[in-house]
């Protein structure tokens, strides 16, 4: 299956590559959590990627590779800001992102690059951070927490000269394995952040200067949970890897654990988001 499914994505990177090169950007800057940390906080080993929290390569990684520019932790003097267990919302969490942004322009005088591609993450320890410890009491109050983080955090960097952008909105984290004690709740306030996030990027859009690509996770991976087999899933509930086991098969499983996607959804993420930023696409995307 792993042959398959990477002669599957070359494939599809190919089919992108034909229709139109990748732009020019002078970096790709990273903000969020795990789903983005190419190495500032180490992944405990075997069987996981070398410094990551998947069995493979992040969906960044491959954005990377198709605009052709590097990207290593900022821990190792690179570009990629984003932490392990980074909220949007909760400056207790090492490196939130807000706090990500700051270390970002304290290396750079203050200023963002106004030629980099900047990524915005987040979103789903702000939810799974509090099973455990509370409940959410207001899942509508908590979405827009969310969706504010990250449209404000865009404004930051709009102010320092930051002029492209690709956001991204939340899986639906009632989905998670780990979330399962909270997942109706969890899925509601996913569905209030996506909502308020959707707004206010509209609103946000009435502004010229800069151009905001969104990259809509939930949608994809609801498509997914609604056609498995399609995207060479068998496995979309469960974790591979747990406490007390790890299963003989990770190729077909979108969770690598119980919090993180595993390579192959990295993989479906990174083609969408390719598919976005080629410039064809980018001329009719609704921004």
């Amino acid at each position: 299956m792993l042959r398959k499914l990477s002669a599957a994505f070359v494939l599809l990177l190919a089919s992108v590559a034909a229709s139109s090169q990748a732009p020019a950007f002078s970096s790709l800057v990273v903000f969020g959590d795990s789903y983005c940390d190419v190495g500032n906080f180490h992944s405990p080993g075997y069987p996981y990627y070398p410094d990551r929290w998947s069995n493979g390569p992040l969906w960044v990684e491959h954005i990377a590779g198709f605009l052709g520019v590097p990207l290593l932790p900022s821990s190792a003097g690179g570009t990629d800001y984003a932490w392990d267990g980074a909220a949007v919302t909760n400056s207790n969490y090492i490196y939130s992102v807000p706090q990500q942004l700051e270390k970002y322009l304290a290396d750079h005088g203050g200023k963002a690059d106004p030629q980099a591609l900047f990524v915005l993450e987040g979103g789903v320890n702000d939810i799974v951070g509090t099973i455990g410890r509370s409940t959410i009491d207001d899942p509508e109050k908590l979405g827009l927490q969310i969706a504010r983080g990250l449209v404000n955090s865009e404004t930051l960097l709009r102010a320092a000269g930051a002029r492209h952008f690709l956001i991204a909105n939340l899986i639906d984290v009632g989905r998670l394995p780990a979330a399962a004690p909270i997942a109706a709740l969890a899925s509601a306030t996913t569905a209030a952040a996506n909502h308020h996030l959707t707004r206010l990027l509209a609103e946000d859009d009435t502004r010229e200067g800069a151009e905001t690509l969104r990259l809509n996770l939930f949608r994809l991976i609801q498509a997914i949970a609604g056609d498995p087999t399609h995207f060479g899933f068998t496995n979309i509930s469960d974790a591979c890897k747990t406490q007390t086991s790890f299963c003989a098969d990770p190729d077909h499983y979108l969770f690598f654990d119980s919090l993180h996607l595993s390579e192959f959804a990295h993989a479906d993420i990174a083609v969408a988001a390719e598919v976005l930023l080629a410039p064809d696409d980018r001329e009719a995307n609704d921004r």
